[in-house]
């Protein structure tokens, strides 16, 4: 690059003084300068043993002088080694060096600029390695959560996981259980917290590892938050589960469950009860179920066929095909689960109102 000084000054009185790099090409070779007086000698130099034709033809060729360096530093630089950078951000580099000396600054800082995007890339893949070494560290959480469950599902009270949970007095046992259930909402609620602020990798929920952990979590510790939802009355001041207190990480993974690949067999059916019930507001759907029969029950002349009682067919009739199709844990069917307590009530109401119709 050739910058002009003013009239008077420069060597030997000349009208212009060349400042920053100069590259010099030929057929033969190239040659970088950067000393102003080595640069005016060298321009000189050339005019005076090259033709003008010859100095045209050097001239119009430039750009094809720049690509051959260009294209020639490149493979230098990879067989040299330098693997860290791709081509484009070596070519980037090069372009960048070629601006001289007195723009040192602007090439440090758009190099620091490539290496922070180079990070920025590998962040997600390392947020997410180190998500998995959390999980395996609060995977006990879960467990015993599924320990207490086993219990309470083989207890001579035969009220089940989630009844138990719901009734709970002041054991040391189910507090345990409750600071657990806590520990993991925390964590699922900063997974989806990081996805949001696109920390993580854009497939994470398409990788078969988190669906099915989340698909694990969701299916053991949903009846509990159900479970303490009407424990503590949340469902008076805010309305029911499904509607108003169902917390957003579930609806998440509900997407992220349905969205899977899978490949269903043929006669694929099973032989025993789930260990988890597939459809986790199930029990939501119990307590309205409840609340409709209470409604039935208070009518005036329920002889009348009526939206409540339509609902409460509907609900029957759902919840005994997943019982059928075994896609229910045992604790839905204890003998003294508020389920089978409603459903030993609502059968009994239907054969006193209505006699004649068949009961499923």
């Amino acid at each position: 690059m050739e910058r002009l000084a003013n009239k008077g000054e420069g060597l030997g009185g000349r009208s212009f003084w060349p400042l920053g790099n100069y590259l010099f090409c030929s057929n033969k070779g190239m040659i970088c300068l950067d000393n102003a007086a080595s640069v005016n000698k060298m321009m000189h130099l050339m005019l005076r043993i090259g033709s003008p034709s010859c100095v045209i033809e050097e001239h119009l060729k430039y750009g094809w002088y720049v690509e051959r360096l260009t294209h020639q530093s490149l493979i230098r630089s990879f067989m040299e080694g330098d693997l860290s950078e791709t081509s484009y951000e070596a070519s980037l580099s090069m372009a960048l060096n070629s601006l001289g000396t007195s723009q040192q600054a602007v090439i440090a800082l758009a190099k620091d600029y490539l290496t922070m995007a180079r990070q920025m890339r590998r962040h997600p893949n390392i947020n997410a390695a180190n998500l998995a070494i959390r999980l395996s560290k609060i995977t006990p959480y879960r467990m015993e959560i599924e320990w207490y469950k086993a219990c309470c599902d083989k207890s001579n009270e035969q009220r089940g996981y989630y009844d138990s949970f719901k009734q709970r007095g002041a054991s040391k046992r189910e507090s345990h259980v409750n600071m657990n259930r806590f520990k993991l909402a925390v964590f699922w609620d900063e997974v989806i917290c990081m996805l949001d602020k696109k920390e993580l990798p854009h497939d994470l929920h398409k990788r078969s590892e988190w669906v099915s952990e989340s698909q694990l979590y969701k299916l053991l510790v949903e009846p509990l938050e159900i479970a303490e939802y009407y424990r503590s009355g949340m469902h008076l001041r805010k309305g029911h589960y499904i509607s108003n207190g169902r917390e957003r990480r579930y609806k998440i993974f509900d997407h992220w469950w349905t969205e899977r690949v899978v490949t269903k067999k043929l006669g694929n059916r099973r032989i025993r009860y789930a260990s988890s019930t597939q459809d986790t507001c199930f029990w939501a759907r119990v307590e309205e179920a409840k609340e409709w029969l209470d409604k039935f029950r208070r009518q005036s002349d329920p002889n009348n066929p009526t939206f409540l009682r339509d609902r409460l067919d509907e609900f029957e009739t759902y919840a005994m095909k997943l019982v059928d199709d075994k896609e229910v844990s045992t604790d839905v069917v204890a003998k003294n689960s508020s389920f089978s307590l409603w459903l030993k009530e609502w059968r009994a109401m239907k054969s006193h109102i209505f006699p004649f119709k068949s009961i499923n």
